[in-house]
C-alpha cells in the first residue's frame, strides 16, 4: 500500500501523506532533541538559553531537509 501511496499522480494523496509524514517527522526529531539531546548535554541556566534555541532551529531545520531530499528520492510526484 505504501509504495502505491508513493508513486501517485493524485496531488491531494501526495499532498496529504507529506504533511503528515512531515509534522510526524518534526514532532518525533523535537520529542529527541529536548528529551534526549538537552537531557545528555545537560544544558541548564540562562547562559544556555541561546544555545538551546538556535539548537533547537537548526535540528529541525535539518531534519526537515532530510525528509525533503527523502521524499524528493523515493516518491514520483515532485516533477
Amino acid at each position: 500500500m505504501m509504495n502505491k501511496i508513493l508513486h501517485t499522480k493524485n496531488k491531494w494523496t501526495a499532498g496529504a501523506c507529506y504533511v503528515i509524514g512531515l509534522m510526524l517527522v518534526l514532532m518525533l526529531s523535537t520529542a529527541v532533541f529536548f528529551i534526549v539531546i538537552l537531557g545528555v548535554l545537560d544544558l541548564q541556566g540562562p547562559d544556555w538559553k541561546w544555545v538551546r534555541i538556535y539548537g533547537a532551529i537548526v535540528w529541525l531545520y535539518f531534519w526537515q531537509y532530510v525528509y525533503y531530499r527523502w521524499m524528493k528520492r523515493h516518491t514520483t510526484w515532485w516533477t
